[in-house]
């Protein structure tokens, strides 16, 4: 037979592009059988499909085998499934297909793929035809629109054998369903095809939901109908749209329910859209959806909505001169308007706004639908206007593009001043300044330096509104003032002069650097201990000494914040070992890190006192001088006398051993003034201490 049933032709372009659940299969390496159930209170049920059109010629003739097992009952898994049933399931034959044919487009879709000789469409131009038949091969065809057809319509989908309605449930069990290919009869052919299985119990039932964000937009005589695709996408294969004009009694908007004809695998669609349209605009309409399962069911209804449709003008004003006027922020607007369209008006207004984006404000209402020039004397520094053109009936609107006005200016604001500011302990600035009042002032640019003398750079982006300011800055580096000015900018962009500079001190968290000790001299039982100052400016420097022999705490010795770098040490003991420290504080109390510490042993080489009880006794009539004293023999190798007159150089006068501890000077004169030194030198090598005696004779 070369056609069994004619099928229309914009059903098959409806099937085409929509992608139903099992339509959207794509092509596996390894062909297999994909099964959804579908629970309902009393019921379940099954639909299935091949993935690739060979498995589904194979299947065709094979038929498949429906198995059902027990899961669980009352809640408990049982040891192992517990077997029902299995059927074996195909289409029915060709002659109990008319029936059901002339009653449902998708069972004759179904029918012709199924048992056509040839597989082709009614309706359209040849060119059409072509289009589609070259998209894909004859058998390609048949898989494709059977399995479209089988999701619009579930009897059909039973008929052909790829559904089945389980009747037989119980509310306290748990199936398990698995759908294989059948053996073909009288053949040793083994499809090889794999099966699958699904999970289904009636206590799982739930309501199909209703479709959720269904929007309308209305215009001139339509309305663009949309709602959520996406979210329900495994659910519904189809929708069906209705209006209606009281809001109680709906009707359908098309005979065949409605499919996504923008849903691809590269590019799936996220929402629906139908355009209806409407016979007038004063009319409200009330629209709803409800969608449709693969196995024919028919969801919730969505939400209501309804509108009325919006005239619109055919003529749209256009602003085309603008001329500014000798007085002061004022300028002379001039657009178009068709004159046929003025019967449709009741008034123009003029819209003005200081940016391009709004928002618009009417600045002049009430103006004829005539008149086509007009005079505006309240101008800003920048001016965004638009002429709007007002229908007669409230809901035409047209209005033109915007056009730019700017008035001349170039008188720029006042200077900003009473700058005030404060950095804290985290680097956060605070400044505030006194704000400007002018009429057309835009706002502040913010200027900072780190140097007295170094070029100020802008840190805002765009000019600010406010009269402050918050800014942060490094609190541990080496500047110790930052330089922060202001300018302020009006709306036709007019610069002032900088403000005066506002200094900022930051708060001292950086320790003074350390000073460090340069050299010391022991000179005469002192210590003279010399360093270098710490960088850090008007430092208070700190010496600290420590006796190491005597385990003595340290103690301040010397403090002083002048430039002083030197520090001569006498309250010393000798042979006893000392280590100083030196370090710097600043104005903010911060202590730099403690310095090399200098350790020093104090080595008194003074010659020890071993001559005691020098004295003498004049005989002025025996004219001499007797020099005596007192000493260890034992310590004194010989002892050497210096002779001199005041006020002239020592002179050796005599050398006498150890054992001498009185000498007589017959050479002397009266009236002089003599002095005597006596140096003891020691058996053990060095002298001791000089003594010395003035004698005026």
């Amino acid at each position: 037979m070369k056609k069994l049933f004619a099928v229309s032709y914009l059903l098959i372009v409806n099937f085409l592009v929509t992608q139903g659940v099992f339509s959207q299969v794509k092509e596996l390496h390894q062909s297999s059988v994909q099964i959804l159930a579908r629970v309902q209170k009393d019921k379940i049920l099954l639909r299935w499909a091949v993935t690739t059109a060979n498995a589904w010629k194979k299947t065709n003739k094979s038929g498949f085998t429906l198995e059902k097992y027990v899961l669980s009952r009352d809640g408990k898994r049982l040891p192992s499934l517990e077997k029902v049933w299995a059927k074996k399931i195909q289409a029915a034959p060709i002659e109990t297909w008319q029936e059901i044919v002339e009653e449902d487009n998708n069972a004759a879709i179904i029918a012709q793929a199924l048992f056509g000789e040839s597989f082709f469409i009614e309706g359209g131009s040849e060119g059409q035809l072509a289009d589609i038949y070259n998209l894909v091969n004859e058998n390609e065809q048949r898989f494709s629109f059977s399995l479209l057809a089988a999701d619009m319509s579930f009897e059909a989908a039973k008929k052909a054998g790829w559904g089945f309605e389980d009747t037989d449930v119980k509310l306290h069990e748990k199936y398990v369903y698995k759908i294989k290919p059948a053996t073909i009869e009288n053949t040793s052919e083994i499809v090889k095809i794999k099966g699958t299985a699904t999970i289904a119990s009636i206590k799982e039932y739930e309501p199909l939901p209703a479709p959720i964000d269904f929007q309308g937009i209305f215009g001139d005589k339509n309305v663009i109908l949309t709602w959520e695709y996406q979210l329900f996408k495994t659910i519904y294969t189809s929708y069906n749209l209705e209006r209606s004009e009281d809001g109680v009694n709906f009707t359908s908007l098309s005979k065949e329910p409605l499919v996504n004809l923008n849903d691809k695998p590269e590019a799936p669609a996220k929402r629906m859209f139908y355009i209806d349209s409407l016979a007038n605009n004063t009319k409200t309409y009330y629209y709803r959806v409800n969608g449709i399962s693969p196995f024919g069911e028919k969801g919730l209804y969505s939400t209501i909505i309804s509108g009325e449709g919006k005239p619109i003008l055919p003529y749209t004003p256009r602003v085309f001169d603008v001329q500014l006027t000798k007085n002061t922020n004022e300028a002379i607007i001039t657009w178009e308007f068709p004159e046929k369209g003025e019967t449709l008006l009741e008034k123009f207004q003029l819209l003005i706004a200081p940016v391009d984006k709004g928002p618009y404000v009417v600045a002049v209402d009430n103006i004829s639908p005539q008149q086509r020039k007009l005079t505006y004397s309240k101008l800003q520094a920048s001016n965004y206007v638009k002429i709007k053109a007002i229908g007669k009936d409230p809901k035409q609107e047209k209005t033109s593009f915007s056009t730019l006005i700017q008035p001349l200016d170039r008188i720029p604001p006042a200077i900003p001043t009473e700058l005030s500011g404060k950095i804290d302990s985290l680097g956060v600035v605070h400044i505030t300044w006194k704000q400007n009042i002018e009429p057309d002032f835009l706002g502040y640019r913010v200027f900072r330096s780190f140097l007295k003398d170094e070029e100020p750079s802008q840190i805002t982006v765009s000019p600010i509104s406010q009269n402050s300011f918050i800014d942060t800055v490094t609190v541990k580096n080496l500047n110790a003032e930052v330089f922060y000015s202001i300018v302020a900018v009006d709306k036709r962009h007019n610069h002032s002069e900088k403000s005066e500079v506002l200094i900022l001190e930051k708060p001292d968290v950086i320790p003074p650097t350390a000073p460090v000790f340069s050299g010391y001299k022991i000179k005469e039982g002192k210590i003279i201990i010399e360093w270098i100052p710490s960088s850090e400016e008007k430092a208070t420097h700190v010496l600290l000494r420590e006796n190491l022999t005597e385990k003595k705490e340290l103690e301040t010795v010397f403090s002083t914040n002048d430039t002083i770098h030197q520090y001569i040490d006498t309250k010393l003991k000798s042979n006893n070992r000392y280590r100083y420290h030196i370090k710097a504080i600043d104005k903010s109390g911060l202590t730099s890190p403690p310095s090399t510490p200098l350790t020093i042993e104090m080595i008194d080489l003074t010659p020890k006192e071993y001559i005691k009880g020098l004295d003498f006794v004049v005989n002025r009539e025996t004219n001499h001088i007797e020099l005596f004293w007192r000493a260890n023999k034992d310590e004194i190798a010989e002892y050497t006398i210096y002779k001199q007159l005041k006020e002239e150089q020592p002179s050796t006068w005599r050398i006498v051993p150890s054992d001498i501890k009185k000498v007589v000077d017959t050479e002397v004169s009266p009236n002089e003034t003599y002095i005597y030194h006596i140096r003891a030198l020691l058996k053990k090598g060095g002298y001791a201490k000089v003594k010395t005696i003035e004698i005026k004779f």
